[in-house]
């Protein structure tokens, strides 16, 4: 094997272990979050923001949990109450306030119009709960569907200008 390949294969290693951890990350940061989400919802339920068939296996037992209420995603999914919606062109078809937690894990980022989407998860909840990738996850900079890569400080901005806002990553 000559020295470009040794390297090649030492990197095509290296990103394989990155993002393992940082998938046990995310892992472990959406099931403490759903737990929040759960504990802040005070009995009015929760409304799962990116609930489509494409997710995970975690995402679906959240997705079938009973305190969600509604399940949105712009992907036709078999999951209980749900409803096709394009999050960053659509109002949320929910009074103010209806919801006692939304909960959007791993959604945001993928949206060009994410603070549409946000604006409209302050409007029907009284909390909202969000997992992003984290600035330095090695694997959120690699996936081709991330409109967004948030920095810490504009992670922080959210916070301050949503005081009902929590971002898990």
């Amino acid at each position: 094997m000559n020295s470009l390949a040794l390297v090649l294969a030492g990197a095509i290693g290296t990103v394989g272990a990155c993002a393992a951890i940082d998938i046990l990350h995310l892992a472990a940061a959406k099931d403490e979050a759903f737990e929040r989400a759960k504990r802040l919802s005070n009995g009015k339920g929760i409304i799962n923001l990116g609930a489509g068939p494409h997710r995970t296996y975690q995402g679906q037992i959240i997705a079938e949990s009973p305190e969600i209420f509604s399940n949105i995603d712009i992907v036709p999914n078999g999951v209980p109450h749900f409803l096709q919606l394009d999050l960053e062109k659509s109002t949320l078809p929910f009074a103010g306030k209806q919801f006692g937690c939304a909960f959007a894990s791993h959604v945001l980022e993928h949206l060009a119009n994410w603070k549409f989407a946000l604006g409209e998860m302050v409007r029907v909840a009284e909390n909202v709960v969000i997992v992003l990738p984290g600035p330095l996850y090695f694997s959120g900079w690699l996936c081709p569907t991330h409109e967004q890569h948030f920095s810490v400080e504009e992670i922080n901005e959210m916070v301050e200008l949503y005081p009902n806002v929590e971002v898990y990553y």
